[in-house]
């Protein structure tokens, strides 16, 4: 079965850059954003334009991404002082469409429209279009918005993407940067959240849904997924499907929140609402399918700390189903996950 997955960036002043380079980037507190976006997923590009006086928002799309996610810091953009490097070194390639290339954008007014219609639920507000560099779009949507894109171009155009970038080497990057020394965790949430993104074998061992052959599980990842609870944004949601009788069947969803440090108890409030959000926003998701997941840095000696994580996890026992993980870091570098018991 064909599986498509679209994305939205946002870049108020390069799209031109981007078009131009066949290139879209983001800098280090951003990786998680873009560690979820892969070679042959479909995204849309977000950008404003000052028309006389006032400067209105416009889509433009789709494109196609030519490459997983790599580190390259030559200049496209634009400078870092401190560095003489470019502020966004971690990117991907991205091109026009063979099928059906679309030179006129929509107005971002479309996107509102299927907001206000409830097609569209990805985009909270205006807000989301300001603080992120890359939203997920579900399938639904991609297509709604790919859909007017090509209603507004009926004759497909032959104005390709220079493609200027697609020669950058594609470096690979490690997003394990550790702070502390006896115990020691992740210099910045977006890091850990890229780690267990490009390792999903490690996503799913927290939710357990996987179980056996691979090849018969399918998980459909979101990440910084926007909510309407204040400056809250699901860090990962994980949806999973397995194939009995050779149909795709719903099985369950892992809803993460995490954490570089130690744990708080209105951490998993925190989840909790997640979990009712989650449950709102994608069709045929009903609480009870969802498992509830929150990773913090290993407690050392704060023994009180934990009975406090383990009474807030006891408190919900009986309407959700939740699960806490601390991590540690070895000498090796080597992360370890440990389910937190009683």
């Amino acid at each position: 079965m064909q599986r498509y997955k679209f994305h939205l960036f946002i870049t108020p002043i390069f799209f031109e850059k981007c078009f131009e380079y066949g290139l879209f980037g983001v800098g280090r507190t951003q990786i998680n954003q873009i560690a979820n976006v892969h070679k042959g997923d479909f995204v849309f590009i977000y950008t404003t334009q000052k028309i006389g006086t006032r400067t209105r928002p416009y889509i433009y799309g789709p494109f196609l991404i030519t490459s997983e996610i790599f580190f390259n810091d030559d200049v496209v953009w634009a400078i870092d002082e401190k560095t003489n490097k470019d502020k966004y070194p971690y990117r991907v390639k991205i091109d026009t469409t063979n099928e059906h290339i679309c030179e006129k954008p929509i107005s971002a007014q479309k996107l509102y429209d299927l907001r206000e219609e409830g097609r569209i639920k990805s985009v909270i507000d205006s807000s989301a279009l300001i603080n992120k560099s890359v939203i997920n779009l579900l399938p639904s949507e991609g297509k709604l918005i790919l859909e007017s894109l090509v209603q507004q171009n009926a004759h497909a155009s032959t104005k390709e993407s220079p493609k200027k970038g697609h020669g950058q080497k594609e470096n690979s990057f490690d997003p394990k940067e550790f702070l502390g020394e006896e115990i020691r965790e992740f210099r910045l949430e977006s890091q850990l959240e890229t780690y267990l993104l490009q390792n999903l074998d490690e996503l799913n061992s927290l939710t357990q849904f996987v179980n056996g052959d691979k090849s018969q599980y399918y998980t459909d990842i979101y990440n910084q997924v926007s909510t309407y609870i204040a400056g809250g944004a699901v860090d990962v949601i994980a949806v999973y499907e397995k194939r009995l009788f050779d149909m795709w069947l719903k099985l369950g969803v892992g809803v993460f929140e995490l954490k570089k440090g130690v744990l708080e108890p209105d951490t998993i409030d925190q989840l909790i609402e997640y979990i009712e959000w989650t449950a709102r926003l994608f069709p045929g998701i009903k609480k009870e399918m969802i498992h509830g997941v929150v990773v913090g840095r290993d407690f050392g000696n704060q023994e009180n700390r934990k009975k406090e994580i383990i009474m807030k996890i006891d408190d919900y026992d009986q309407l959700y189903n939740l699960t806490c993980y601390t991590y540690s870091v070895d000498g090796a570098d080597k992360i370890i996950f440990k389910k937190l018991e009683q």
